[in-house]
């Protein structure tokens, strides 16, 4: 078999950069060029470029030079409200790159992996499975369903449809979970929503989930969660229980409570059972103590 050739894009997200820490660490030994935005990788040694994802022609360039084998889509414009507010970006950045990433892809036979998400539904339906239609309440998450659309009928091809994904990027990043991290263990008060619920996953277990998913030769479409449905309020309750907290400073309040430019679903869980069934050994783990340190 050729070698494999790994090229990631969002290299530098909480996601990609645990992916591209597994692959530098794997041993098959891949060639990875991680593709980053603002920030870097993380991982000395790997190969990598910032590029901006609206630009669609070095988009093509880098597939054409590098020649991957394996492409791993995590890029995108995820903050709600900017996508929101700048919706012609959200468009290039969403839609229009995941389309010239599988042109380009499909051109050389290259496997393409392409990171969804939850909020592609409204939330009034859950737990949601595969087969259950996408009816987004936001502008990112129409973006995402029309990047998915564009892929249906491509050869090796996988859209892998992620929930909320917590735990601690390999590169230093802030997110909004070390935000509250760190606002627990100062003591800081935290206002949580006790009335939106997702499936969340480990940093680690959906980087080793996307991995295996790679390699795998599964088309269409599949939907990893987590074992626990979980507000945002017991999500952060349980890590200031495994951190020994016994008076955290959480607030309770309901989604309904602050303004929004767009309406925020009630419950995006997802349904994990043919997940699980497909790939056992990689099925994500509940919320434990290790999730809380660097992996």
């Amino acid at each position: 078999m050729p070698a494999e050739r790994w090229l990631i894009t969002g290299a530098s997200g909480q996601l990609g950069s645990h992916v591209v820490r597994l692959l530098a660490g794997d041993d098959a030994h891949p060639a990875v060029f991680a593709l980053t935005g603002r920030q870097d990788a993380g991982t000395p040694g790997v190969s990598a470029q910032r590029v901006d994802l609206a630009d669609h022609e070095a988009l093509r360039a880098c597939v054409a030079a590098f020649r991957p084998t394996h492409v791993v889509h995590l890029g995108a414009l995820t903050a709600v409200g900017a996508c929101h507010s700048r919706p012609a970006d959200a468009e290039q950045i969403n839609t229009g790159a995941t389309r010239v990433l599988a042109e380009a892809s499909d051109a050389i036979g290259a496997r393409l992996v392409f990171s969804s998400t939850d909020m592609v539904f409204d939330g009034e339906h859950a737990p949601y499975s595969e087969t259950d239609e996408p009816h987004p309440l936001s502008h990112y998450g129409r973006t995402k369903v029309a990047a998915e659309r564009t892929l249906v009928g491509l050869a090796h091809t996988l859209v892998v449809r992620m929930p909320l994904l917590y735990g601690l990027p390999r590169n230093g990043r802030e997110t909004t979970f070390t935000s509250q991290l760190a606002a627990l263990r100062s003591g800081q008060p935290l206002r949580l929503f006790t009335d939106e619920f997702r499936t969340p996953v480990w940093l680690a277990d959906a980087a080793r989930a996307v991995m295996g998913l790679t390699r795998s030769d599964l088309t269409g479409l599949i939907h990893l969660a987590g074992p626990q449905r979980l507000s945002r309020y017991e999500l952060v309750a349980e890590c200031a229980r495994l951190l020994g907290l016994e008076h955290p400073q959480l607030v309770q309040i309901s989604r309904l409570a602050l303004a929004a430019t767009e309406p925020r679903p009630a419950d995006l869980s997802l349904d994990g059972r043919r997940f699980a069934a497909l790939f056992p050994h990689l099925v994500p783990g509940p919320l434990r103590a290790e999730v809380l340190s660097p992996v």
